[in-house]
């Protein structure tokens, strides 16, 4: 049968739990299907603390047909990308992604039947994040308290929010909005966030004694 993406997805919280720069960082969130690019895309796993990290999973059962389009996507907003491919889309997986992504490849064991995470290649951080489409992650009150964080009042809450991306883009510093963006998700309410921590202390209350 195969790995299904809800199997690699296991796989790789396992992974977050046992990898410092995450589970060391009582910040760091997952968010599972996050909408970047006003929806144009959405990464598997996003991981972020003081950076946005994201995890594009292909197992067994997907194709690579929309890779080259979710590459021109995530190359936009996140430091990191990695992709996670099974062994079968590996080879080919390798030539469509840019340089400075990291790849993982998931393959079983035959002694065991268990799964395991080879790592072909760790992330680099990407140099090309665009501000705009970061500044497009926030919800419009967000967007909106930003601009009047810094001084920033007159109509803007008539905008939509891609017009008031674009009016901080031109009127704010990058580093601020980066700041900002990263603080925001990890902060907000009502949304599909969890806390690696927690899930980690979950799993860990679940096992036997």
């Amino acid at each position: 049968m195969g790995l299904y993406d809800k199997d690699i997805r296991i796989i790789l919280m396992n992974e977050f739990f046992k990898t410092p720069e995450f589970i060391n960082d009582p910040s760091t969130i997952i968010v599972h299907e996050l909408d970047v690019c006003s929806g144009s895309a959405i990464m598997d796993i996003a991981v972020i603390n003081g950076k946005i990290h994201g995890f594009e999973i292909k197992s067994e059962h997907d194709t690579l047909e929309r890779l080259q389009t979710q590459v021109n996507y995530y190359n936009k907003v996140f430091d990191t990308v990695t992709l996670v491919v099974s062994e079968k889309h590996l080879n080919k997986a390798v030539e469509i992604v840019p340089k400075w992504w990291g790849i993982y490849s998931v393959n079983s064991s035959n002694k065991d039947n268990t799964f395991k995470v080879n790592v072909i290649k760790e992330p680099k951080l990407n140099d090309s994040v665009s501000i705009f489409n970061l500044c497009l992650m926030l919800w419009k009150p967000e967007l909106i308290s930003l601009l009047s964080q810094n001084g920033i009042t007159k109509g803007i809450n008539s905008k939509t929010r891609r017009d008031l991306s674009k009016i901080v883009t031109e009127s704010i510093d990058s580093e601020t909005i980066v700041t900002f963006v990263k603080s925001t998700l990890k902060n907000r309410k009502s949304w599909k966030a969890h806390s690696l921590q927690l899930l980690y202390d979950e799993k860990q209350h679940l096992l036997p004694n």
